[in-house]
Parts: C-alpha cells; sequence; structure tokens
C-alpha cells in the first residue's frame, strides 16, 4: 500500500509510509505571532532547527516554543531573533550536554505538567534526489541520533520531517535502526509522504513525516484528517504578489541595518550576459542553474548548493531571499540573517510552515492535545 493512499481498512500505521490559495494559506501568510505562555500549551523542542521553519508551525499553532538545537551560526542568529522566548542551544543533537539542556528548559517550563512535544527536520542531503544519496554520508547518521534524543527527552509525541527518498529501498537499513530505536523507547511510528503544493504553499515539495505518539496510529485516520486541510494549487503568481521590483543588493550589505521596506528583498547583480540569457527563456524552462519559474504554476522543489535560486518569470533576475521565504510559506515579517549565501540556504533548507503547521496539528489532536484553530 503506498503510503499516499488512504485506505477503507483500519491498519496500524507503523511502517506503512513505505513502499488556490485557501482559507489557511491566507490565515497564515497574515497570521502574527500572539503570547501563547497559557499553563497547558505543549511545550516544544526543534532539534536541528535550522532557521526554525517547524518552529513556526508550532507557535502558530498556540505551543511554547522552549528551545531550539543546531549547530549552524547564521541559523542561530535567524532562529534568536525570531524567536526571543526561546533558548537556542548551540550544539549537535548527539550532544549529552545539549540534550540535558533542553530537558533543563522543559522542567522549568513544566510547572502544570504541560505536555512535551520534540520536531525536528534533520539535515537530508545525503538522503535527498539533489544531494549525495549515498547510503552512508555521515549526514544519514543524525536522523537515528534524532531518535535517541527523542528516546532521552521522552516527550508525549514527537513529529520528524525529511526528503521523501528516505523512505526507499536504498535506506532501509538506516530507517530500520531509526524504527527500532523509537520502538524501544516505548513510541509507535507512521511515516507518510506528503506534497506541500497540496496543503498552500507554492512549490511542488514533496517531503516524508514521521508521526510519532505512545499510542498506535492508523494510517487511514491520518490521511482523513489531513484530507480537510489540502486546498488547490498556489502559483508562483499569487505567491509572491504585492512584492515591488527589488533594488540590487549594496555591496557593503549588512544584514543587521535598516534599509527600508521588506528585510531581504535584494537582487543578485548579475552582468548583462546573464540577464539576456534569462530574458530570452521561456516560463518553466531553462538550465538548473536558473530556471525560470513559471507564473501560473507552483514552483519546482527550491534547493540550496551549488545550484543558483531560479529565476524571476518577468524580471531578468534571480529570485531573492524574500520571494524564495514566500514560496516556502513564510510570512514577512520573518527576517533572515547571515550572507546572501547563507540566507538562501537557509530558507531552501526549512520546512514549509503551512505544510508543518497541518500535519503537526494532526500530530496534536490524535494524541489528544490542545491547539489553536485559525483556520
Amino acid at each position: 500500500m503506498s503510503a499516499a493512499e488512504p485506505t477503507d481498512q483500519m491498519m496500524p500505521a507503523a511502517k506503512e509510509g513505505r513502499g488556490v490559495r485557501g482559507t489557511l494559506a491566507q490565515s497564515f501568510m497574515n497570521f502574527q505571532p500572539q503570547n501563547t505562555s497559557q499553563g497547558t500549551s505543549p511545550l516544544v523542542v526543534d532539534l536541528c532547527c535550522g532557521m526554525g521553519g517547524l518552529s513556526l508551525a508550532a507557535r502558530n499553532l498556540g505551543m511554547r516554543i522552549v528551545a531550539g538545537v543546531d549547530v549552524n551560526d547564521h541559523a542561530a542568529r535567524t532562529f534568536t531573533k525570531n524567536f526571543p522566548e526561546a533558548e537556542f542551544v548551540q550544539g549537535s543533537v548527539r550532544s549529552l550536554k545539549a540534550l540535558r539542556r533542553c530537558s533543563e528548559l522543559l522542567e522549568q517550563f513544566n510547572g502544570v505538567s504541560a505536555p512535551s512535544i520534540v520536531v525536528s527536520g534533520p539535515p537530508c542531503q545525503g538522503f535527498s534526489v539533489a544531494g549525495s544519496r549515498d547510503p552512508v554520508d555521515p549526514r544519514n547518521q543524525i536522523l537515528v541520533a534524532v531518535a535517541r534524543a527523542v528516546n532521552q527527552l521522552q516527550p508525549h509525541c514527537a513529529l520528524i520531517e525529511n526528503v521523501s527518498a528516505v523512505l526507499t529501498q536504498r535506506h532501509s537499513d538506516r530507517l530500520d535502526t531509526f524504527e527500532g530505536t523509537l520502538e524501544n523507547g516505548g513510541y509507535f511510528i507512521c511515516s507518510l509522504v506528503l506534497d506541500a503544493s497540496d496543503f498552500g504553499v507554492a512549490q511542488k515539495r514533496k517531503r516524508a513525516f514521521f508521526l510519532i505518539t505512545r499510542q498506535e496510529l492508523y494510517l487511514d485516520q491520518i490521511h482523513a484528517r489531513l484530507q480537510r486541510f489540502k486546498q488547490a494549487e498556489l502559483n508562483v503568481e499569487t505567491a509572491l504578489c504585492g512584492l515591488p521590483p527589488p533594488v540590487v543588493r549594496p555591496d557593503d550589505y549588512d544584514d543587521e541595518k535598516e534599509y527600508g521596506g521588506l528585510h531581504n528583498h535584494f537582487a543578485m547583480r548579475h552582468s548583462k550576459r546573464v540577464r539576456d540569457k534569462i530574458a530570452a527563456l521561456e516560463p518553466g524552462t531553462g538550465p538548473m542553474s536558473y530556471r525560470k519559474l513559471h507564473p501560473l504554476r507552483p514552483a519546482k522543489t527550491l534547493f540550496s548548493g551549488h545550484r543558483a535560486p531560479p529565476a524571476h518569470f518577468q524580471q531578468p533576475r534571480s529570485i531573492t531571499v524574500r520571494e524564495a521565504a514566500r514560496l516556502q510559506g513564510f510570512p514577512d515579517y520573518f527576517r533572515i540573517y547571515g550572507s546572501f549565501g547563507n540566507q538562501m540556504q537557509q530558507v531552501t533548507n526549512a520546512v514549509p510552515p503551512p505544510l508543518a503547521t497541518v500535519v503537526l496539528r494532526v500530530l496534536a489532536e490524535v494524541a489528544g492535545l490542545s491547539v489553536l484553530t485559525y483556520a
């Protein structure tokens, strides 16, 4: 049975996953951070947090972000600036010191026995079709380290995200270790693949999610709950609507400086030759290094690394960091820090918040936790 196809038969979910602008999207993009300090709000620890896509989804559901853990200095600044209520713990998820600090923070916040949730989007380059796809890539070991961290922190439930290729046969040994580690900790695992474009994100982006709970889940029940939040495709033109043409990024760019207007909305300095090459492309065509977006379709999966961002569908240039953030579903108030290249990497590595919001909401529902409903 495919993970993406619900059936009428009730089946345990563990291991089954192998093998237009709608109200939710509009609400999310216009939603502003709120005070979520209610004593019973779930407490969240974000492992391999990056810039905080999963944390943003959790906060917008009324959860309290307690800690974010990552080794990346630039991600530390972006996360800390956007989640001042949380503590950024610099270090690896394999660090006992980092995990002890997370446990301490949970205990400090947990005076009224609020439930806790661990969320994580560990590095996916070793699994991704755009990465090495090497089963022995050392980055793949982090997935198992996250499972061990979940066992140590003992949350009420957990949500782990990765590329869909993690569920392929090539990585079955690693996945068996990952699932076995969680099962030894007393957890059940439900895995499934979802496309962000089905949930208010203007991008074709398939991702694997692992819903981890203390009680056994049923895959058809999860799909039925997710079905309520599906919406028509959001195209690129709609997602980027209202953004002014960007000015070229200044040579002395300072990510802390206030330039007026939207943050992170600077164009790259292209040569005339590159601008002419982009201008000559038809929408939806071009090499991977600067493929031109099609205005009436969702974008293809945004990648980081050596590939340049895609080109704007109308203007002869690569898209800005802000435009990439829009295509990932981040609201405009969310500011990204670091060099231009690192900002783009943070954005393209992030979990799209509208997709994460839906999956985390469903996880909270089946785990019996209360969340805000704003759709």
